[in-house]
């Protein structure tokens, strides 16, 4: 019942959107390279590892670690994903430039993002979290700080549908709500981060009680993945170095857009 991404799907991201989604779960010494890999992705290609070790202050070995944690078999397999994935990019359509307008950049950037939702979210993941919405008695959608946001647009949308669901933010709350739920219900999280003290507990009594979770994150790591039904990982324009202040929360509205939908095709099916 309780399904993985499929590695397919995880793997379709490209090296540094891969860093980015496992960002929050690295060490203080992956965090360095990653950092260093992203602002220099040509140099992570072009230089030997012991090169490349020494410019980040860093060792071999730790360069090694690193790929490993992020789901490669080495420093070797990552580099080749690297390059390809750098000489497959377009630079003209998604490198930012300073004498583009500031309008010209951001929308490029923000466009360059919500296109590689189509190589990282798979069709079934949203058909599937659509039939497990329309099948539910009660939906609810957990999210916390700036993901409460994109919990409380997926209702309001759904309202406009004739859908009802709950958008919760408090921590308690959330646990009281997660002592009642069952496998008729349906409980959805947005969450960018790790955040153990919110949701971990309460997904493992959710798995527990047999009611299916959904969780739209951009991190691969969580340590609760193992107990959600579906686990859809979105790219983190956050973390990208070429702008400042970019914002995690419209990438979730997108993928609010995607599941409605499918919601609305299965409930006009379902009709007929």
């Amino acid at each position: 019942m309780y399904n993985k991404c499929r590695e397919d799907i995880c793997m379709a991201l490209n090296p540094l959107d891969r860093i980015q989604s496992y960002f929050d779960d690295l060490t203080k010494t992956d965090r360095e390279i990653a950092f260093y890999i992203i602002n220099n992705p040509q140099e992570a290609v072009t230089q030997p590892i012991d090169s490349l070790a020494k410019n980040i202050h860093t060792s071999k070995s730790a360069l090694v670690r690193f790929t490993k944690r992020i789901g490669y078999k080495g420093f070797a397999d990552f580099k080749f994903d690297l390059s390809r994935a750098l000489f497959a990019q377009n630079a003209e359509n998604t490198e930012y430039s300073e004498s583009d307008s500031v309008v010209a950049n951001i929308t490029r950037i923000y466009s360059d993002y919500i296109l590689k939702m189509q190589e990282t979210c798979s069709d079934e993941a949203a058909a599937n979290i659509a039939k497990m919405f329309l099948g539910a008695n009660r939906v609810k959608l957990f999210g916390m700080n700036r993901s409460f946001n994109s919990a409380n647009q997926m209702k309001q949308r759904l309202a406009r549908m004739g859908f009802d669901a709950e958008a919760v933010s408090d921590v308690t709350t959330i646990q009281d709500i997660a002592s009642i739920m069952g496998k008729d219900d349906l409980v959805i999280i947005f969450t960018t981060r790790d955040n153990t003290q919110g949701f971990g507990s309460v997904v493992k009594e959710l798995h527990e009680r047999e009611c299916p979770v959904v969780c739209l994150t951009m991190s691969q790591m969580l340590p609760f993945r193992k107990f959600c039904t579906e686990y859809v990982v979105l790219p983190r324009i956050s973390k990208d170095s070429r702008v400042s202040f970019l914002d995690d929360q419209a990438i979730f509205m997108v993928y609010i857009e995607i599941l409605l939908e499918e919601i609305a095709k299965l409930s006009e099916k379902e009709k007929e």
